[in-house]
């Protein structure tokens, strides 16, 4: 086993799950009395500082708005880290740019965030598979390299050429249709092996890239949303942008853009709907103390774990829809010290390892003896990863993490400093075979004076589906806000 017996690693970063978990399932003596009235009456509350929730609360700033955050920081997955001066992202790291998109770049510089600075050097992505690399791995020059028969190989570049002929016709994101609908009823790895006649070798390729990005494994993983993401990486259009300390600097611009601060250690624990107005209990952590709110709009950028849990029966949906969805986990460790890896995609995937999926340097390129880190993406298998993660210790993961590394890159554990970890125990949502049909044709992502937005609505976890749910859930609240 791979050991540095001088390796410090830190508490767990991340998620803070105890508020929720205390007040959500609650044993029966922690249970928390409404406050007769009101302390606060405001115009709209976004439950929820994830990046849906700051899109939203960014999209509504000339109105009165008021953000809670039930975590110490605002961001969601979307959390920076340090080592020595040294960024890097504790969580969501990167974006895709399509230079052909002008609202996506106008409101990039209304942000004050310049695109043209986060866009990676290529290769962006680099295929790591029994001890060679395979940069590139994801264009059309790439898969031409990858290790497979020569057969195959043609065969695959057919299928990309073809999934990237299809990308201008593909439905965007938050569109009621699905492209080629029937796609969403079968696995990837079905697609792929029984339908289109791949060998198991390249849906094993695959295997990172979906666990990584979409929660699941090929055979656990709609079809339809393996492709819409695999397009991205074949087209050569699609641009891959990261600024250092990764989409924590798009969440920290959308929130200093807000006309007040976001309130932390804030968990709502209860909603009531009145005819006037949305009655909210919360808890403050900080303060150890209950309070009531009233609201005119309430948008709730949570996931549905924790949606169905606080609304009331009477609330307008069916709250049983809300156990469809389903979460992956997730852990990243940030390896630090003075690295002298060299690996030559920015982002670097890994084959056949169970204890992680793929890997970012940063900075990519550095002197010798100078610091680096090692951000490692470890998603956790569905469903018992949240549990380990509420049991195991940080000590326990960072070692398991490291000597998974090693038994690829031998020597890396005697350079490793510290361990930085982050666990999200719910970090995005899972579409599994037919859940887009699910989204699209059964469930409202709005009742009333209550607003749904998070990206679980569009059963694709990226950021530009939080985003774009965050609009989405803006729109909406002006449109209710004029009705009453």
């Amino acid at each position: 086993m791979a050991e540095n017996p001088k390796v410090k690693v830190l508490a767990w970063g991340g998620d803070v799950p105890q508020p929720c978990h205390d007040h959500l399932q609650p044993s029966p003596d922690r249970h928390l009395s409404w406050p007769d009235r009101p302390e606060a009456h405001v115009e709209t509350v976004v439950v929820g500082a994830g990046l849906s929730g700051i899109s939203a609360a960014y999209h509504l700033k000339d109105r009165e708005v008021l953000v809670l955050e039930a975590g110490r920081q605002a961001g969601g997955v979307c959390l920076p880290g340090s080592f020595r001066g040294v960024p890097y992202p504790a969580g969501s790291a990167y974006f895709y740019d399509d230079p052909e998109d002008q609202q996506s770049r106008t409101w990039f510089d209304e942000l004050g965030l310049d695109v043209t600075e986060a866009l990676v050097a290529s290769p962006a992505s680099a295929l790591f598979d029994r001890g060679r690399w395979y940069p590139d791995c994801f264009s059309l020059a790439g898969l031409g390299a990858l290790p497979l028969d020569p057969g195959v190989r043609e065969h695959l570049l057919r299928f990309a050429g073809e999934m990237v002929d299809r990308a201008a016709n593909w439905d965007p994101l938050s569109s009621p249709f699905l492209t080629r609908p029937e796609w969403d009823h079968y696995s990837l790895q079905h697609l792929l092996e029984n339908l289109w006649g791949f060998p198991p070798e390249v849906t094993r390729l695959f295997e990172p890239y979906c666990r990584s990005c979409l929660g699941g494994g090929p055979q656990e993983i709609s079809a339809w949303a393996g492709l819409y993401f695999l397009i991205s990486e074949f087209s050569p259009t699609s641009r891959t942008g990261s600024f250092p300390e990764g989409n924590s600097r798009i969440a920290r611009a959308l929130a200093s853009a807000l006309s007040g601060p976001i309130q932390v250690q804030q968990t709502v624990v209860g909603i009531k709907v009145h005819p006037d107005a949305v009655h909210l209990l919360v808890w403050d952590e900080a303060n150890g103390r209950p309070w009531r709110l009233a609201a005119g709009v309430v948008i709730l950028a949570t996931g549905k774990f924790v949606t169905r849990r606080l609304l009331p029966p009477d609330c307008g949906w069916d709250l049983e829809r809300f156990k469809a969805f389903r979460y992956s986990s997730y852990v990243v460790a940030a390896l630090c010290g003075n690295l002298s890896l060299e690996a030559p995609g920015f982002e670097n995937w890994v084959a056949g390892e169970p204890a992680f999926s793929d890997f970012i340097l940063t900075p990519r390129n550095a002197p010798a003896g100078s610091p680096r880190v090692m951000v490692v993406f470890a998603p956790q298998p569905y469903p018992q990863g949240r549990r380990l993660l509420l049991t195991r210790t940080p000590e326990q993961q960072g070692q398991e993490i490291l000597t998974a590394m090693a038994r690829h890159f031998p020597g890396i554990e005697a350079e490793v400093e510290e361990i930085h970890l982050y666990r999200f125990g719910h970090a995005q949502v899972v579409p599994y075979p037919r859940f887009l049909h699910f989204l699209k044709g059964r469930l409202s992502p709005q009742e009333g004076r209550l607003i749904l937005a998070n990206s679980d609505l569009e059963g694709l976890p990226c950021v530009e589906a939080a985003i774009a749910q965050g609009q989405k859930a803006a729109r909406r609240a002006r449109f209710v806000l004029r009705q009453f």
